[in-house]
């Protein structure tokens, strides 16, 4: 089933190459999907740098002014409400504002190039996800996104769900799939990001028998398919929830291993219930730039993780479904992570 991706990909590297060349996509670091030698040096470098340092820790750093944290994507979604409630939580730990900047456009991709471009001073940072790492492994940009940036934290780790109107033909992914054998062709999923984990999962469910569109609001996506104009979405369970409850939504599927515990859905099959190893979910957290001082990042971290087990972080975590998968992760856990899914997303679908 991974290497049909190699194939699908292809269908969306073409339409996010003509989204993205009207977003103004950097040219600074053509070739970057082909980076790792360059990158690991580039990180070796930063690291040796950060040792040099010294044993900072948190004490060793005091908050003068605002910290502002760059969005790369629009108000209202589950990045921007993620990303607000826990600066909420962060201002509390760190006795300064918190300050969120949107920055969307080209899939994410605008946000990061732009908190890039930034002083790495520790008083700037920018909540990511894989999507815009993705839109580089694609081709769909040249940016360097990988070697840009760096992570300090994850915050949550989301899952991406399917959804369709109350009146669409199926109810769960194996009679989903048997509609699409009888009626190939014939179905179509709305997602937010085509360059993104939400297209690539509707690729990888499907085989590329499912057809990715995009939009740019989340609210026109639901509102098309509670309408019956698409048959699919691929989203988060809190942007669906409330449309679900009421009846006019049903849960085809989740891309998942294990199954949801949320109440009402814990017999949602999963990708895994089909024999799919598709399981890509957002996982957001906080990056910084090479070279911020390393005393901010350990404060940084500090003041993070008791933001984000604070009990506003986690009812909301709650109420969000984003309580399905581990959340936090420190920097060093989060590196790891990151660099796994720098490798396991380019042998699926690198262009090089």
């Amino acid at each position: 089933m991974k290497k049909s991706f190699l194939g699908s990909i292809a269908v969306i590297t073409a339409m996010s190459m003509a989204v993205l060349a009207g977003c103004g996509s950097s040219s600074a670091s053509k070739g970057a999907a082909e980076a790792p030698k360059e990158t690991k040096a580039a990180e070796a470098a930063a690291d040796a740098g950060a040792a040099d340092a010294g044993a900072a820790d948190a004490g060793d750093w005091t908050w003068e002014r605002n910290i502002e944290i760059i969005c790369p994507w629009g108000t209202g979604g589950g990045a921007d409400t993620t990303l607000r409630t826990f600066a909420t939580a962060l201002e509390e730990e760190i006795g300064v504002k918190v300050v969120v900047n949107n920055k969307s456009g080209a899939g994410g991709v605008t946000g990061v190039q732009f908190a890039a471009s930034q002083p790495a001073d520790g008083y700037t940072y920018l909540l990511c996800t894989q999507s815009p790492m993705l839109a580089q492994i694609t081709g769909a940009t040249d940016f360097d996104v990988y070697g840009s940036i760096k992570p300090l934290c994850q915050l949550v780790h989301d899952v991406n769900v399917f959804v369709a109107g109350k009146n669409e033909p199926y109810n769960n992914m194996e009679e989903l799939k048997e509609y699409l054998k009888a009626n190939p062709g014939s179905v179509k999923c709305g997602v937010m990001t085509i360059t993104g984990l939400d297209a690539a999962c509707v690729q990888g469910a499907f085989e590329g028998e499912v057809e990715a569109v995009a939009y740019t609001e989340g609210s026109q996506l639901n509102a098309d398919i509670v309408g019956g104009h698409i048959n699919l979405g691929c989203e988060g369970p809190a942007e669906v929830s409330a449309m679900v409850e009421s009846g006019d939504m049903k849960v085809i599927g989740a891309c998942t291993d294990q199954h949801l515990t949320l109440a009402g859905w814990e017999d949602v099959q999963t990708t895994a219930d089909i024999q799919n190893e598709t399981t890509y979910g957002p996982a957001r957290g906080i990056f910084y730039l090479p070279g911020t001082p390393d005393a901010a990042l350990k404060a940084f971290e500090a003041a993070a993780e008791k933001a984000v087990a604070s009990d506003t972080f986690q009812e909301f975590c709650k109420q969000q479904g984003l309580d399905q998968r581990q959340g936090w992760l420190n920097t060093a856990d989060y590196q790891a992570a990151w660099d796994a899914d720098y490798e396991d997303l380019n042998g699926l679908f690198g262009t090089k």
